[in-house]
């Protein structure tokens, strides 16, 4: 006999975040943000993003966290890597490619700093997380390697 189960009865079951975080690049180099102390993962550098709505498509989930937490406009590129783990719980990142159309960042309430910093240093300079990711994660390394190599206007 097969399961018989309704649609509200698995998303039960199945139940996982996701998370979009932005590589956002301008002029060659790369968005880093550093939260207050008080808020989650605060005090360490990250690559802006955060959570998806209900019901909310990926690019649109990245805008509007990239706008929310420095207020830039962003366009999406592509998807450099995603990748599953399981923390509080089960979470799916995705990882895009976008650039910011200028520099004039705002400090948002929950930042504490903004920097924009050479691809090259971006692995050296994120909380331990994100860091140990950037070097496990073969398509991320080659991606910023390739930024590396494109002239910055």
């Amino acid at each position: 006999m097969g399961l018989d189960r309704s649609k509200e009865d698995l998303s039960a079951v199945y139940r996982f975040r996701v998370l979009v975080k932005g590589l956002v690049t301008n002029r060659g180099d790369v968005l880093l943000l550093k939260k207050n102390e008080d808020k989650m993962d605060g005090g360490t550098w990250q690559m802006p993003g955060g959570h998806l709505e209900h019901d909310e498509a990926l690019e649109d989930g990245m805008k509007r966290q990239i706008e929310a937490e420095t207020g830039l406009s962003i366009e999406t590129h592509q998807i450099v890597d995603a990748l599953s783990f399981s923390d509080e719980e089960d979470s799916v990142q995705i990882l895009y490619h976008c650039e910011a159309e200028k520099r004039d960042q705002e400090l948002k309430d929950k930042l504490k700093e903004i920097e924009w910093v050479p691809p090259e240093k971006v692995g050296e300079k994120l909380n331990q997380q994100e860091s140990d990711m950037f070097r496990d994660r073969e398509k991320l390394k080659n991606f910023l390697q390739k930024l590396e190599e494109l002239p910055s206007y």
